[in-house]
């Protein structure tokens, strides 16, 4: 992240979502990930997610937990959740997707 000014959309113990000012790129930090999106993509990220938990299908990982799998556009690379951080991930997309909403009408 640059040294522009950054708006927080969202903030948890898990982590933040913010956006810095003036520009087109929304900061999901969330536990040990650091995703950058244009806001279009994030919009799109968090349909996905929220269709994903509303699918909730968990996976029995072999160490006997149920994990929740977010695939990523990369072969190999997937991200797994359990469901206290899955519901805490669609909370902070949608708080920060609505806080995002109210300050582009206060523009």
């Amino acid at each position: 992240m640059d040294n522009c000014r950054l708006r927080i959309l969202s903030k948890h113990d898990q982590g933040f979502i913010s956006m810095p000012e003036g520009q087109n790129i929304i900061h999901l930090c969330f536990n040990n990930i650091l995703i950058n999106f244009s806001k279009e993509d994030f919009i799109m990220f968090r349909k996905i997610v929220k269709d994903i938990y509303a699918d909730n299908s968990p996976v029995a990982f072999p160490d006997g937990r149920e994990r929740i799998l977010l695939n990523s556009p990369y072969s190999g690379i997937n991200f797994s959740f359990n469901h206290f951080e899955m519901a805490e991930l669609v909370r902070s997309l949608d708080e920060a997707f609505y806080m995002e909403r109210i300050y582009s009408f206060l523009q």
